[in-house]
């Protein structure tokens, strides 16, 4: 199981389904955002034993978005969560 590294330094496990969800959000179809976390996952073991800062993951989710759903790309970047 992989752990993303929050901007804190906090570990959090991985969960797909905050990438789907967010790709949802942004305006993608539910079939765009398993793409989207398929091709996260397939990323994964590429890049990281086991810890991937999340910042990483933010910038391969727009990649891979910017393929699937161009339009989407902009509500996704543009999103920043509250502090």
């Amino acid at each position: 199981m992989y752990k993303f590294m929050k901007k804190d330094g906090m570990l959090e496990d991985f969960d797909r389904n905050k990438i789907v969800s967010g790709v949802v959000k942004a305006g993608g179809t539910a079939e765009e955002a398993e793409k989207v976390a398929s091709a996260i996952e397939a990323w994964l073991p590429a890049v990281a034993a086991s810890v991937v800062k999340s910042q990483d993951v933010r910038t391969k989710v727009l990649e891979v978005l910017g393929t699937v759903n161009p339009v989407a790309v902009a509500s996704f970047e543009a999103y920043q969560k509250p502090a």
